[in-house]
């Protein structure tokens, strides 16, 4: 019996075709400059929000109601110190997580920076959950070539910037099929020059370059991964079990002090994990690389298998461990107001 108000800055948002058959579901397209307003003037019981620097930025807490609870839900599994800009989670009281090294991050950064403690949920990764889900239901094959995915990050000299066409070069004579699965970014800001690699490797039937992301096939069907610092990585190796080829591109950081708390961000310590890492200037080893970890899928499946245990709460049923602790929240709010007429 819980209405629940969705608020989007998108148009085209998937809520208003799903609302049609809930009912308890109200949509509301919000444009930014009124989403300020609408913010500041909020009056509800609990605020779930995947936007994070709540009062660091235009976006602020409610003026009218000081009750509300404000709850800051992931969407990535890696480092929060690393990928978030410093003090970008302060202003929640409570934080979703994914598993205990975002846990243990928030509260180490909490210490350092002496920002007000938050409520920790062990809540898990729910896209994920769905991921594998969809991938299990999948009937499986084994591919008589085996597939190689590049998937790069959308980053200042990632992959397409500084090496893409030397490692498509480099496997180029190889018995692999490569396909080149760009971000969404790249595609809008830099389509003159993946025409330019269509028409580069157009005679070669092993090299697809991909800009059609509206389905799973691709990463599903793939035997091997190739990034950089993409959140794909993650998805990828603990959705279908199977390794990652790392190169270490520039990383990207969003807060300077990430190295001041104890704990390593998973986007490095994870890397020789589910996969190998290689520096820039040992890409003529890439292709070797890759075959070793083709022939050792079977050890990397049981070691892959063993990182997504430790390292995410709540395999397979974190969308109702989220939705117990939002239903207890609300509730609590109400026996609260119940107190106060008493």
């Amino acid at each position: 019996n819980i209405v629940i108000h969705y608020i989007t800055s998108d148009p085209d948002d998937i809520v208003f075709t799903l609302a049609e058959s809930q009912p308890r579901l109200k949509p509301y397209f919000i444009r930014e400059k009124k989403l300020i307003t609408l913010m500041m003037k909020l009056d509800c019981d609990v605020m779930v929000m995947t936007m994070p620097d709540l009062e660091n930025f235009h976006i602020k807490r409610s003026y009218v109601r000081k009750d509300i609870e404000y709850i800051y839900v992931q969407h990535g599994i890696g480092s929060v110190n690393l990928t978030l800009r410093k003090g970008a989670q302060d202003h929640y009281d409570t934080v979703f997580c994914c598993g205990e090294h975002q846990k243990r991050e928030t509260q180490q950064m909490e210490e350092l920076d002496g920002s007000a403690k938050k409520r920790m949920v062990e809540w898990g990764y729910s896209l994920l959950d769905e991921m594998i889900e969809a991938y299990e239901a999948r009937e499986k094959k084994e591919n008589s070539t085996k597939e190689i995915l590049i998937a790069p990050s959308w980053q200042k000299d990632n992959i397409v910037d500084s090496c893409l066409e030397i490692i498509l070069d480099k496997f180029a004579g190889k018995d692999y099929h490569i396909t080149v699965r760009h971000h969404p970014q790249h595609v809008r800001h830099r389509k003159a020059y993946f025409d330019f690699l269509s028409e580069k490797y157009a005679g070669n039937d092993k090299i697809e370059i991909q800009t059609d992301f509206s389905s799973d096939k691709t990463v599903f069907d793939a035997d091997l991964l190739i990034s950089d610092w993409s959140s794909i990585a993650y998805e990828f190796a603990y959705t279908t079990l199977k390794p990652v080829l790392f190169i270490n591109t520039p990383m990207k950081v969003m807060n300077p002090d990430y190295d001041k708390i104890a704990e390593v961000p998973m986007d490095i310590s994870v890397r020789n994990e589910i996969g190998r890492a290689l520096e820039l200037d040992e890409l003529d080893q890439i292709d070797q690389v890759a075959d070793e970890l083709l022939a050792s899928a079977a050890l990397y499946r049981e070691r892959i298998a063993q990182s997504r245990q430790e390292r995410v709460y709540n395999l397979g049923c974190s969308a109702q461990v989220g939705a117990k602790y939002l239903i207890a929240a609300i509730q609590e709010k109400i026996r609260d107001r119940k107190e106060a007429t008493k």
